[in-house]
């Protein structure tokens, strides 16, 4: 529940805010965001530190805390920018495309569970979903291709690989126990100074903020502070496979949300959107422990008999 919670209220704030910034005011949001998580959520541990004294003492995960923050860096400074040059919902239909084939060339790899082959064949799919939702939009006259659009589909391939691997580490953070007020209080530091330093490189935060800076704290609290938290505590409780399926349902929800903010509508785009989700929730089925387990004991099963009525 809460990683739909988050998926409703990230594509309600993405369908608003797409084609309406540019790349100083995305900055400016992801600044913003991630800064007022780790400014609340620290808040919050130093509460819960006085209420409980010695026995909120940190976990020991700082490695995995250090790479969250650089992996959290890439992905969403790279997907925020992205929302510059394309479309919210073809942004979130590649990097969620992307996720699930990422997580399943890491089973190979020997990170997390070995796909099958039939859940190798479904990820592929996406992967060509994804293109397909890409051509939709750019070409049936929905984005013109360009070298902004070409660096935004770059910066989104790079995002959804970086979801997979956050998919991952999450899982490690929630099995060795690690809250997720304490996560969200320490993955983000990266992000904002990073952000922070790209938005000076870029002149500041520009007219759009002076202009609006009420709105854009607002929007990168609803966008980025809220869902984000609870993305993470869902992350940390959920199979990283079947979470990146939850989060397929993303470019639906953002497209709706775009057609209701803006009026547009592309019937292919969507018809893909719902496509690459029916194949994701099939992958996701394949892909599960409790499946995959099942068949290697009625293997086993299978063996034992033969055994035993070759030893009769």
């Amino acid at each position: 529940m809460r990683i739909v919670a988050s998926v409703l209220l990230q594509a309600g704030v993405f369908g608003y805010i797409s084609g309406r910034l540019d790349a100083t005011a995305s900055l400016t949001l992801s600044c913003t965001g991630f800064g007022a998580a780790a400014v609340l959520f620290n808040a919050a541990l130093m509460v819960r530190r006085v209420r409980r004294g010695p026995a909120a003492a940190s976990p020991k995960a700082t490695g995995l805390l250090a790479l969250m923050n650089v992996v959290t860096a890439v992905t969403f400074l790279g997907f925020y920018a992205s929302l510059s040059w394309v479309p919210s919902a073809l942004a979130t239909g590649i990097e969620t495309a992307i996720g699930p084939a990422v997580l399943a060339l890491l089973g190979l790899a020997g990170y997390g569970r070995r796909p099958t082959r039939q859940g190798a064949a479904a990820a592929a799919v996406l992967v060509l979903l994804g293109l397909g939702i890409a051509w939709s939009f750019t070409g049936t006259g929905g984005v013109q291709p360009s070298a902004g659009t070409a660096l935004g589909l770059a910066l989104v391939a790079g995002a959804g690989i970086g979801a997979a691997v956050l998919a991952l580490i999450s899982a490690k953070l929630g099995q060795r126990g690690v809250d997720p007020v304490y996560v969200t209080a320490h993955r983000f530091h990266l992000t904002y100074l990073c952000g922070g330093a790209l938005l000076l490189a870029a002149g500041g935060p520009g007219l759009q903020w002076g202009a609006e800076p009420l709105t854009l704290l607002l929007l990168g609290v609803l966008a980025v502070t809220i869902p984000l938290f609870l993305l993470q505590a869902g992350l940390q409780r959920a199979d990283p496979m079947v979470a990146m399926v939850l989060l397929t349902t993303l470019p639906g929800a953002t497209y709706l949300a775009e057609t209701l903010f803006h009026g547009a509508f592309n019937a292919t785009s969507l018809a893909l959107i719902c496509c690459l989700i029916a194949v994701a929730s099939w992958y996701a089925r394949l892909s599960r422990p409790e499946a995959t387990g099942g068949s290697s004991r009625a293997v086993r099963r299978r063996n034992s008999a033969t055994t035993a009525s070759t030893g009769a």
